[in-house]
């Protein structure tokens, strides 16, 4: 038995195997024929919820670091099955809100992204705002984190990674699709930890903090983009929160990741101006801080 794992005694062992070959049993049903589904364990006679199916994964994860039989493939078949679900639901859901509003603003489902990338330092925010190299008035398209760089950056929620690599001005990015038009960018990685394809769970560790591309200093450059237009990532993780803990809320609140509306967003984190070189900060000044893009 694993060191870590003698803590837990005798008797806590069997819940946890069972739990994971629960998890496997409802994995190996969403990917078999309906014939043969029916033939798994009871447990999968009905497929689970998302925070179920969540709860499952971390048990898969917990069954995994006992070293488990297959517990890496449960883990990365329960991820495909979430993502394939999501995105079932999300091409339905367009026709009930078309319904709904009559403007035909789709309603996210955002309750996959449940972590922060990293800490919470916001240094510059979602929206028009000055440039801070160009020194003129552009769209941000993300949030910016400061961190010292090599600190580690983990996927914001499940689902798989569709790019990792060089892209512009971003440096290495990772972008990781959840299902149901949600995609997650993080940018400007010192490096990448994760590959493209891999499913990965909220929490997972997927790269370093940099400063690679087009930046004035470490960070990580965080965009979520919903079918493709990028949204402020601070609203839309606080609406993900309101919407697993009060859906009606949640889905009135996500109207306003509208296109149209986030179009015209305003910074509220403006970067201060870079300024020409000057003679030496008087004793007693503050500083200010180092400009990030």
């Amino acid at each position: 038995m694993p060191k870590h794992s003698r803590s837990l005694g005798r008797a806590a062992l069997p819940p946890v195997y069972l739990a994971a070959i629960a998890a496997m049993a409802v994995a190996c049903a969403a990917s078999l024929p309906s014939d043969r589904a029916a033939m798994v364990a009871p447990v999968a006679a009905a497929a689970p919820t998302a925070q179920e199916a969540r709860a499952m994964i971390a048990l898969a994860r917990v069954a995994g670091a006992m070293q488990f039989p297959f517990a890496d493939q449960v883990i990365e078949q329960l991820v495909r099955w979430q993502h394939d679900v999501r995105d079932r639901f999300h091409h339905i859901g367009d026709g009930a809100a078309a319904v709904a509003d009559a403007a035909g603003t789709m309603i996210p489902d955002l309750t996959v992204l449940s972590i922060e990338p990293v800490a919470h330092t916001e240094s510059s925010g979602f929206g028009w705002r000055d440039d801070p190299i160009r020194h003129t008035r552009s769209f941000h398209s993300g949030t910016d984190f400061r961190g010292a760089p090599g600190t580690p950056v983990v996927a914001a929620g499940d689902g798989i990674v569709a790019f990792c690599g060089r892209l512009g001005g971003y440096g290495n990015v990772v972008d990781i699709d959840h299902g149901g038009g949600v995609l997650t960018r993080y940018a400007h990685l010192r490096k990448i930890e994760t590959r493209k394809a891999a499913t990965v769970t909220a929490g997972e560790v997927i790269g370093q903090l940099g400063s690679t591309g087009r930046t004035t200093g470490p960070h990580l450059h965080f965009e979520i983009r919903l079918d493709g237009a990028p949204v402020s990532p601070i609203a839309a993780m606080a609406i993900a929160g309101l919407q697993r803990e009060v859906p009606l809320a949640g889905r009135l609140a996500a109207l306003s990741l509208s296109p149209e509306l986030q179009a015209t967003a305003e910074s509220d984190v403006d970067p201060p101006k870079q300024r020409a070189p000057a003679r030496p900060e008087r004793p007693g000044r503050t500083t200010r801080s180092q400009v990030l893009w």
